[in-house]
């Protein structure tokens, strides 16, 4: 019965270095797939607010008659010792309607001048007194987590929602 060719058979090395081979491809391949199929973290660039969905066109036209001037980024340590960036500026109605309130998007980008971080925030929201037309009001923002892929320049700063004071 031992009539059967001698076959070569591969050192005991090589079966360890090959099965050591086939599990880290395997684990690259789970990490990739664990990667690219979950939702990304940046938000995307169509990404639309409530207030942007549920505004009147006449709302969407008076965005251009909203300014924001004299914005400035500074950073400080909190209590918790973490660091808390802040935008602060102006709010100016240059339109003829007062406002209830404004809604501000900032884009923070990283070095290749991609969105790192994309945050929407509402402002002067009511209780608060309406900006009457002509007026100015300031505004600060804080985050206490910006994307580490920042490039530390200034942030882009748009007005992206009025909601005007309801008639009487």
């Amino acid at each position: 019965m031992d009539n059967l060719p001698n076959l070569p058979t591969a050192p005991e090395g090589g079966n360890k270095t090959r099965l050591f081979a086939v599990l880290a491809v395997a684990i690259l391949f789970g990490l990739a797939a664990f990667y690219f199929s979950r939702p990304s973290s940046r938000p995307e660039s169509r990404a639309t607010s409530e207030a942007q969905t549920n505004a009147s066109p006449e709302e969407r036209a008076y965005i251009a008659s909203v300014g924001v001037n004299h914005f400035a980024v500074t950073r400080a340590e909190n209590f918790l010792h973490q660091e808390v960036t802040t935008i602060s500026g102006d709010i100016t109605n240059g339109g003829n309607r007062p406002l209830a309130s404004v809604e501000l998007t900032i884009e923070f980008s990283d070095d290749l001048n991609q969105i790192a971080q994309r945050e929407t925030r509402n402002l002067f929201g009511p209780p608060g007194p309406p900006i009457a037309p002509g007026d100015h009001r300031e505004f600060e923002v804080s985050f206490e987590h910006i994307s580490s892929s920042w490039n530390m320049r200034q942030p882009v700063v748009k007005v992206t929602a009025v909601q005007f004071t309801p008639a009487k």
